[in-house]
């Protein structure tokens, strides 16, 4: 990647500037790891548990015991629940939130059980930090999130050992607060950059997906994606018992037109067309680009009579649109309408024959059937 690319890449902090963008991106990261995440939170979860054992040969005092083995068993149950709240939540609008609320909770009531109630060794105490601090930036959450909980319980805990325990050494406390701070930058840099390249390989993905289901001239949907669509249009009218119909058309004398004015000009009125088109039809049709100069327009829940009507209304419109370079043209229209059995082919197949009748009858017609 290049500085150029660099600077238009639309990532600060790590996030997307783009809030709509960052979320789609999260759900799609989730999505993609999410056995592994809810595998990570019930292993999460039996540590919590078996956090008990070491607290009974650790911890001398029953009353110490019995406070830590009930923050462990809350750990748990609180852990168990979130893996419930993963699997239900499908959109994860919300589970960064989640996430980051358990880092805290979690991390505090460790810190709490490590240093006050286990009273380990204090530089044991400091390697249990860094290994939270590292498990934080390991979970997939926000970056900046990651940081203000590792910054968060760093803090925590150095002021409980300074305030509250107060057995910690000067030189060591200082050296292991240097040590800390070291580790959480030089994450935060690895962490950055892997949240760099996942956002930016994303946004590679997305336009390379883009490109598969769009035209390039037109810039409306290809064959390819029609054809992706279709099983689930048909199925739709199956279920719902309801209609689907299809509108094939061309530019009549289209090859004069590209023969007499160039092939720059040719493109030029399709562009025109398809954007002319767009602008005349329903959020819920589907234009796409069959190839040369023949567009598809899919009406779903539209009877044939419906259709038809919608592309007369077309072919009227076109007719009366100036275009650039060539002033007026015509187009030519073929409606069929889906019947049980029917198969991409069969369908698009009933509306092609009707084109070519609208053009045999003298074109800047439109046939159905």
């Amino acid at each position: 990647m290049d500085s150029e690319q660099y600077e238009k890449t639309p990532i600060y902090f790590g996030e997307f500037r783009e809030e709509a963008l960052e979320k789609k991106f999260y759900q799609v990261e989730i999505a993609r790891n999410f056995n592994l995440v809810r595998l990570a939170i019930l292993g999460a979860a039996l540590l919590s548990l078996l956090m008990i054992m070491p607290e009974h040969d650790l911890i001398k005092d029953p009353h110490d015991f019995m406070t830590a083995a009930i923050i462990s068993g809350l750990m748990t149950t609180a852990l168990i629940f979130l893996f419930f709240k993963v699997t239900w939540d499908k959109g994860c609008d919300t589970l960064s939130y989640w996430f980051t609320g358990y880092e805290i909770m979690i991390g505090l009531s460790l810190i709490y059980i490590i240093s006050n109630l286990m009273r380990l060794d204090f530089m044991f105490q400091v390697i249990s930090l860094i290994v939270m601090i590292l498990f934080v930036f390991l979970i997939s959450n926000r970056w900046l999130y990651a940081i203000f909980t590792s910054f968060l319980l760093s803090i925590s805990y150095f002021v409980f050992v300074a305030l509250v325990l107060k057995n910690a050494p000067a030189t060591g406390y200082l050296t292991a607060a240097v040590f800390v701070l070291v580790i959480i930058l030089t994450s935060s840099v690895a962490s950055y950059r892997t949240n760099y390249y996942k956002r930016f390989h994303y946004l590679n993905l997305m336009e390379l997906l883009r490109m598969a289901e769009l035209d390039a001239l037109t810039g409306i949907y290809n064959k390819a994606k029609f054809n992706n669509d279709f099983g689930e249009l048909t199925d739709r009218a199956r279920c719902q018992q309801g209609h689907l119909s299809i509108v094939m058309f061309d530019i009549d004398n289209f090859k004069e037109i590209n023969d007499q004015y160039g092939h720059l000009v040719g493109d030029a009125i399709l562009l025109e067309l398809a954007n002319f088109i767009q602008k005349h039809i329903r959020i819920t049709d589907i234009f796409v680009r069959w190839g040369g100069d023949k567009f598809i327009l899919t009406f779903p829940d539209t009877p044939l009579q419906l259709a038809a009507e919608i592309a007369e209304k077309l072919r009227v419109m076109i007719g009366e649109h100036p275009f650039e370079e060539v002033g007026h043209l015509s187009c030519s229209f073929g409606v069929a309408a889906f019947r049980d059995g029917d198969e991409l082919d069969s369908l698009v197949r009933r509306a092609d024959e009707r084109l070519y009748m609208a053009k045999k009858e003298g074109k800047n017609k439109v046939v159905q059937g």
